[in-house]
């Protein structure tokens, strides 16, 4: 709002992307610094279940960052195919459905899902649908 106003001739901004920046018809003339978010816990702390519960979040929020959800529907005769495709971190998630079907929910890496989902419908795969995930737990 300053340099807009006139009254300033540029801000200093934390920013992760940048967009909220650029919606402002602001752009980045150069980087200070770069940093990160670190969680440090005090090995001998008496609030080690409070540590264990931010660290269990702050883990779910990365991995939802990092991943998708797809599902979809495939012939049960093409499930090894498509687990071979996308296994999941541990492994999908089968339920049958009728006449030899079965919904197939997996996280893939969010960078990777296209690709992914090209090769599913190679393998078979239909209806396949992909939703962001919006926290998760191990």
């Amino acid at each position: 709002v300053a340099c807009s106003l006139g009254v300033g001739e540029g801000i200093v901004d934390l920013v992760e992307s940048g967009d909220t920046m650029r919606a402002v018809g602001l752009h980045a003339i150069g980087e200070i610094m770069s940093s990160e978010a670190v969680l440090i816990a005090n090995k001998s702390s008496t609030h080690k279940d409070l540590v264990k519960l931010i660290t269990s979040r702050v883990e779910g929020s990365i991995i939802a960052k990092r991943y998708v959800m797809v599902e979809y529907n495939l012939d049960r005769e093409n499930l090894p195919k498509a687990v071979a495709i996308a296994s999941g971190m541990r492994s999908p998630t089968i339920s049958q459905l009728e006449d030899g079907w079965v919904a197939v929910k997996v996280m893939v890496q969010n960078n990777e899902a296209n690709t992914i989902l090209d090769r599913l419908k190679d393998a078979g795969a239909h209806d396949i649908v992909v939703y962001d995930i919006m926290n998760s737990r191990r």
